[in-house]
C-alpha cells in the first residue's frame, strides 16, 4: 500500500492535483510538450467513487494507451457529470522508466472533505 494527500481550492483542482501526483509516482515526469489530448467523461454514484474512477482512468490510459498525462484540466466535477481533458506525451520506457506500478486505487479511507477553505482527500493505492 502507498498513499498521499491531495488538496485543491476547488474540486476540479483537487482532482487535477491528484492525477498529477499519480502520474509523477508512476514515471516521474512532470513537464514536457504535450503531443496527445484525451477527453474523459465519467459518471458515478458519489464524489468519492468518481474520484476513484478518475484516478483509475489516469492509470489505465498510461497502461493501455501509453499516455503520460502532463496537464489535467477538469471542467465539470459532479458525480453524474464529470468532464476532463488530459494533455500528455507518449510513454517511452527507455526515457521514462516505471517508478511504481499500481494495482488499484482503493475506495476506503478517502472521504473528500473541505478543510480550511480547501478540499482534501487521503488517497490509498494498492501497489
Amino acid at each position: 500500500m502507498s498513499g498521499f494527500k491531495a488538496r485543491g481550492k476547488t474540486l476540479e483542482e483537487l482532482f487535477s492535483n491528484a492525477a498529477r501526483v499519480v502520474t509523477n509516482n508512476l514515471v516521474g515526469v512532470s513537464d514536457g510538450i504535450p503531443q496527445q489530448t484525451i477527453f474523459v467523461q465519467l459518471s458515478a454514484e458519489s464524489l468519492e467513487e468518481l474520484f476513484v474512477k478518475w484516478l483509475t482512468e489516469v492509470v489505465s490510459l498510461f497502461e493501455t494507451e501509453s499516455l503520460i498525462g502532463l496537464g489535467f484540466q477538469v471542467t465539470k466535477c459532479e458525480p453524474k457529470d464529470f468532464k476532463a481533458t488530459i494533455h500528455g506525451i507518449p510513454w517511452d520506457p527507455t526515457q521514462y522508466p516505471v517508478k511504481m506500478e499500481y494495482r488499484a486505487v482503493k475506495f476506503h479511507e478517502m472521504p473528500i472533505q473541505k478543510v480550511n477553505d480547501q478540499f482534501e482527500v487521503q488517497v490509498v493505492l494498492d501497489v
